[in-house]
């Protein structure tokens, strides 16, 4: 039994120490790399390095030399049972305000080895709010939406392509998107 607990011990030992000595910097330069192939381009003006994390600030976002948005704070957290990305304040270009709410007030997304299936996303801005996840054994990808009467008016056309949810007590409702991917 101590045999046992001293090498589960070892290996959660092991593991952080991983997580701790990862060059996480060098892994965010090879991912740029790996964008820049899909003509996605990111430019950061902080990177801050943390012992479970990276923490990006001022990070713009560019397809194809085409400015999309901004991100005042884009951090990845990874401890040894989860992943969790959270996004602030993302500020999308004119250009796509048609298709994206303008004025994204954060973004999360987390996956857990405990749910190792499914990734976990929600969002707030300022018309709504957004809850859903990934399937990836189903290659399903589920939103629930709940929006105010200004951003129904303000994005019709998405509105359209949602289903409209009205909950047991009638006073709620919200929109559900769901693609196969």
């Amino acid at each position: 039994m101590k045999f046992i607990l001293k090498t589960i011990a070892y290996i959660v030992f092991f593991l952080t120490m991983i997580l701790i000595l990862l060059p996480k910097e060098n892994l965010y330069y090879m991912g740029q790399n790996k964008l820049e192939n899909f003509k996605v381009e990111l430019t950061q003006d902080i990177i801050d390095e943390s012992n479970f994390g990276l923490t990006l600030g001022m990070l713009k976002i560019k397809y194809d030399n085409i400015e999309v948005a901004n991100i005042s704070k884009f951090d990845i957290t990874t401890y040894l049972l989860s992943t969790k990305i959270d996004i602030k304040n993302i500020i999308v270009d004119n250009a796509f305000t048609k298709f994206v709410p303008q004025g994204i007030k954060f973004l999360s997304i987390s996956h857990s080895i405990l749910d190792p299936l499914k990734i976990h996303i929600s969002s707030k801005f300022s018309l709504g709010s957004l809850s859903g996840n990934i399937d990836i054994l189903n290659r399903v990808i589920k939103l629930n939406l709940t929006v105010s009467k200004s951003f129904r008016s303000k994005y019709r056309q998405i509105v359209r392509s949602l289903k409209r949810v009205q909950k047991k007590d009638k006073k709620e409702e919200y929109y559900s998107y769901e693609y196969k991917f």
